[in-house]
C-alpha cells in the first residue's frame, strides 16, 4: 500500500453500514468530513474507510494527524511534508503544494480538523479546485463548511458496543468471555457509557482489576475510573476520556460553555423551549440559548435527536463539573424543577382532552426528568415534592410507570406531613396505583389518609371505590363512583383534576361488567360516546375492557375479543402497563375458550412474567386471579402438560412488544386445533346436554377408552355456561 496509514493497534470492530456509506460517497464525491462527540470512533472508521480503499488510489492514501498542531500556517507545511513535497514556507506554500499533487490520484486523510477549521477549509478547497483527482476525508467534531463538503456523523456504537468490550477486554483478561452469566452486566455497562468506543475500551482495561459489576458501579467518578495514564500510546487527548471531552470543552467560546454547563442539569434529553426556560438567565438570552443549541450541535457536544437534544453521559458529567465550578449548580437545578413542575401542570390540566396519546408519549420522553426535579424537591422542598409527585398522576397510573410513582410518592409523602390539598392529590394518587397493583392493605392505608384531609370529599371518595374495585368488592365500587359522579358541578375544589366523567363512568362499568349484569352497557356505552368525544382515550381504553368483560362473561366471545383488542391497542399507544396486562389476560381467557391452548398459555405467562416484573400478580388478584387459574387448566388440557410449560415459560420471556404482538395477532380460524375427542364432545354439547348429563357421557368413555377425558373436564371446570356456549360456538362454527 502507497502511503503512510499507520497499522491498527486493534481489531476494528462493526461500524459495517457506516464503512459502507463513507466509501460509498468517496467514490461519488471528493470531500467528506466524518463528524462526532469525542471519543465516539471518528478517527479508527477514517482509517478503516482509507484502508479498504486504497485500491482505488494508486498514489496513495495519506494521513496528516493535526491534534498537536496549534498554528494555523503550519497547515499547507505540514502536509507538504507528509506528501513528501517541496519545503517551501514563503507566501506561495500552498499553490507549490498544489503543484506537487497535481494530476495524481490520492486520498488525503485530514484527522482531527475541529481547532483549525478555516484553515482547513481554505487549504481543502484550493487543492480540490487545482488537483482533479485528489480526494479528502476529513475528521472533526464540526464540519468544515466548505464547498461539496458531505458531512457524515459518527454515532456511538449499537449492538457492537458489547462485541467491542468483549473483544478488548480479552486482551486484559484473555480468559475473558460473554455469556449467559455476565450479558446483561455488560449490556448495561455499554449502555451507562453511551456506546462511546474510547470510554468502552478505557473501561476494558480495567477488568484487570474490577469485575464488570465493580465498572458499572464506579461510573458516577468516571473521570477518575476511565483514564489510560499507564498507556504510553496514543495521543495525550484519548489517554483519559475527561481529555478527551475537555479538548471539546477548550474549543467551545465562552458563552456556549456556558450553555453546556447548564444544560448539564438535564437528565437524558430535552426540548429547546424547555431549555430556553432553565438555562436562559444573566448573560444567556432565550435567543441566545437558541442559537448556542445548534452551534453545540456542530460542535457535536449535543445529539439531535428529531426536535430533542441529548448530553451523552461523560459530556454532562463533565458540564456538571464545570457548573459547580460557576457556583451556579443550585439556582439552574430549581429552575429546572419549577419548569418541570409547570410541564407537570399543564399536563395533568390537558390529560382528559385530545392531545392525551401526545402527553403521554411527552411524559414519558421527559421520565428523567421529572425524576431529577423530584429528587432535587425532595432534598431541598419536600412541599414541592409531594405537589410534582401527585400531579404527575397520569405518568404513573396510566403511562405505565407505577414502579417509579410508588416509589417518589412514598418518598414524598415522608418526607412532609404538612396537610394540603397537594398532599391529599398525592395521597389519592398513591392510593390508586397501589390498586393497579391490587395491593389492597396499602391501598386502604393510603386512601384513609386521603379521606381525613382538608377539604377534599372527591378524592377521599374516589380513592375509595378505587380500593374496592381492587379487592373485589364491586357492589361498594360502583357505589363510590357513582358518588363521585354525582359530586360533579357541586360547589367546593375543582373535581378530579385532569379527569373527565368518562373515565368514572368506564371505572364503573367495568365494576358492573365483572357480574355479567346488562345495566353495564349502559353505563360503558355512555362512557364511550363521552370519552371519543373529548378524546379521552385512557378512559376509552376502561371502557373498551370492559365491554370485553362483559362480552365474556355473557358468551359473546366474538365481540370479546374485538373489544379487549382495541382495549390493547389504546393501551399500547399510551404505554398503559396495567391495562395492557389486563388485556393479556383476558385474550388469553378467550383463546382458551375456543381452542387456541398454545396462544391463551403463552399470553398467561407473559402477564406472569411481565407482571411479576412490576409488582403486578393478577393472578393472585379477586376476580382476574380465580379465571387465571381455570384459563391454565383448559389451556393445559388443549396441548397437553409439557406443551404447556413450554409455552408459558415462552411468554414469560417476551418483553411487552413481543407480547403486545402475539395478543394483537390473526387469530386462527374458529375450531382449528381440536382434537377429535374434542369435537366429539363439542358435539354433544351443540346437542343441548346438560352438564350433569355431559359429565355420565363421558364417565362412560373413560371406562370404556383411553380418551383426553381428564383434558375435556378440566375446559369445563372453567365457569359453567360461558364456557359451554363457547364449545357450541366453536362446534357450530365447523358445521359450517
Amino acid at each position: 500500500m502507497i502511503g503512510n496509514l499507520p497499522a491498527e493497534p486493534a481489531s476494528f470492530v462493526g461500524r459495517a453500514e457506516e464503512r459502507e456509506r463513507v466509501a460509498g460517497l468517496l467514490g461519488r464525491t471528493r470531500l467528506v468530513t466524518l463528524t462526532g462527540a469525542a471519543g465516539v470512533g471518528k478517527s479508527r472508521l477514517a482509517l478503516r474507510v482509507a484502508a479498504d480503499a486504497h485500491r482505488r488510489f494508486p498514489d496513495g492514501v495519506w494521513l496528516v494527524e493535526l491534534s498537536s498542531l496549534r498554528n494555523p500556517r503550519g497547515l499547507a507545511p505540514l502536509v507538504s511534508e507528509t506528501l513528501g513535497g517541496p519545503d517551501d514556507s514563503g507566501a506561495r506554500e500552498m499553490g507549490a503544494l498544489a503543484e506537487h499533487i497535481g494530476g495524481k490520484r490520492m486520498l488525503l486523510v485530514l484527522d482531527t480538523c475541529e481547532h483549525l477549521l478555516s484553515a482547513c477549509a481554505d487549504l481543502v478547497g484550493e487543492l480540490l479546485e487545482r488537483c482533479p483527482w485528489l480526494r479528502v476525508l476529513t475528521t472533526g467534531r464540526e464540519p468544515l463548511d466548505a464547498p461539496g463538503e458531505h458531512v457524515v456523523t459518527v454515532l456511538p456504537l449499537g449492538d457492537d458496543a458489547v462485541t467491542l468490550f468483549a473483544d478488548r477486554a480479552v486482551a486484559t483478561v484473555p480468559d475473558f468471555v460473554v455469556d449467559g452469566t455476565n450479558r446483561d452486566q455488560v449490556v448495561r455497562l455499554c449502555e451507562d457509557l453511551d456506546g462511546v468506543p474510547l470510554a468502552i475500551e478505557l473501561a476494558a482495561t480495567r477488568l484487570r482489576a474490577l469485575s464488570v459489576t465493580d465498572i458499572t458501579a464506579r461510573l458516577p467518578d468516571r473521570f477518575r475510573l476511565l483514564r489510560r495514564a499507564d498507556c504510553d500510546t496514543g495521543e495525550s487527548r484519548h489517554r483519559t476520556l475527561r481529555t478527551a471531552i475537555g479538548w471539546s470543552h477548550e474549543l467551545c467560546e465562552p458563552r456556549e460553555r456556558l450553555l453546556w454547563a447548564r444544560l448539564s442539569v438535564f437528565s437524558h434529553g430535552f426540548d429547546r423551549e424547555t431549555a430556553e426556560d432553565v438555562c436562559a438567565g444573566d448573560t444567556l438570552s432565550r435567543r441566545d440559548v437558541f442559537a448556542l443549541l445548534a452551534r453545540l450541535v456542530e460542535k457535536s457536544v449535543l445529539l439531535r435527536e428529531g426536535d430533542r437534544y441529548r448530553l451523552l453521559h461523560a459530556v454532562r458529567a463533565y458540564g456538571a463539573e464545570r457548573l459547580r465550578e460557576l457556583g451556579e449548580e443550585e439556582a439552574t437545578r430549581r429552575r429546572h424543577r419549577d419548569a418541570y413542575l409547570r410541564l407537570a401542570r399543564r399536563a395533568e390540566a390537558e390529560w382528559a382532552g385530545p392531545a392525551q396519546a401526545a402527553w403521554a408519549r411527552r411524559m414519558t420522553e421527559e421520565l428523567p426528568n421529572f425524576l431529577a426535579a423530584l429528587d432535587h424537591s425532595l432534598a431541598e422542598d419536600p412541599r414541592a415534592a409531594v405537589e410534582l409527585a401527585g400531579t404527575l398522576w397520569p405518568l404513573w397510573i396510566a403511562c405505565g410507570h407505577h414502579r417509579e410513582g410508588r416509589r417518589y410518592l412514598d418518598r414524598a409523602l415522608a418526607a412532609t406531613d404538612r396537610p394540603t390539598p397537594h398532599r391529599v392529590k398525592a395521597l389519592w394518587a398513591a392510593a390508586w396505583v397501589d390498586a393497579r397493583h391490587f395491593d389492597v392493605r396499602r391501598a386502604r392505608t393510603r386512601m384513609e389518609e386521603c379521606r381525613r384531609g382538608p377539604g377534599t370529599a372527591v378524592w377521599g371518595k374516589h380513592a375509595e371505590a378505587l380500593v374496592a374495585f381492587a379487592a373485589g368488592d364491586d357492589e361498594n365500587a360502583v357505589l363510590g363512583f357513582e358518588e363521585v359522579l354525582a359530586a360533579r358541578g357541586r360547589p367546593g375544589p375543582v373535581w378530579l383534576l385532569g379527569q373527565s366523567p368518562a373515565c368514572v363512568l368506564s371505572q364503573a362499568g367495568l365494576s358492573l361488567a365483572r357480574s355479567g349484569g346488562e345495566r353495564a352497557r349502559a353505563v360503558l356505552d355512555d362512557a364511550m360516546w363521552r370519552s371519543a368525544l373529548t378524546g379521552d382515550c385512557w378512559s376509552r381504553a376502561v371502557a373498551h375492557q370492559g365491554l370485553a368483560v362483559l362480552g365474556w362473561e355473557n358468551g359473546d366471545l366474538v365481540g370479546a375479543e374485538e373489544q379487549n383488542r382495541e382495549s390493547i391497542r389504546l393501551s399500547r399507544e399510551l404505554g398503559d402497563l396495567a391495562g395492557a396486562l389486563v388485556g393479556f389476560e383476558i385474550q388469553a381467557w378467550i383463546a382458551a375458550a375456543t381452542g387456541r391452548g398454545g396462544l391463551a398459555a403463552t399470553l398467561l405467562g407473559a402477564v406472569d412474567g411481565l407482571g411479576g416484573a412490576a409488582g403486578i400478580r393478577l393472578d393472585e388478584a379477586p376476580y382476574w386471579g380465580a379465571r387465571h387459574s381455570t384459563c391454565a387448566d383448559i389451556a393445559r388440557g388443549l396441548v397437553g402438560g409439557p406443551a404447556f410449560r413450554t409455552a408459558v415459560a415462552d411468554g414469560a420471556a417476551l418483553d411487552l412488544d413481543a407480547a403486545y404482538r402475539r395478543a394483537l395477532g390473526d387469530p386462527p380460524k374458529e375450531g382449528a386445533g381440536l382434537t377429535p375427542r374434542e369435537s366429539q364432545v363439542a358435539e354433544l354439547i351443540a346437542d343441548g346436554l346438560s352438564n350433569r348429563e355431559l359429565a355420565e357421557r363421558l364417565m362412560i368413555a373413560e371406562r370404556t377408552a383411553d380418551t383426553h377425558v381428564e383434558n375435556i373436564l378440566a375446559k369445563l371446570r372453567m365457569s359453567s355456561r360461558v364456557q359451554i356456549a363457547a364449545w357450541v360456538a366453536v362446534r357450530r362454527s365447523a358445521r359450517r
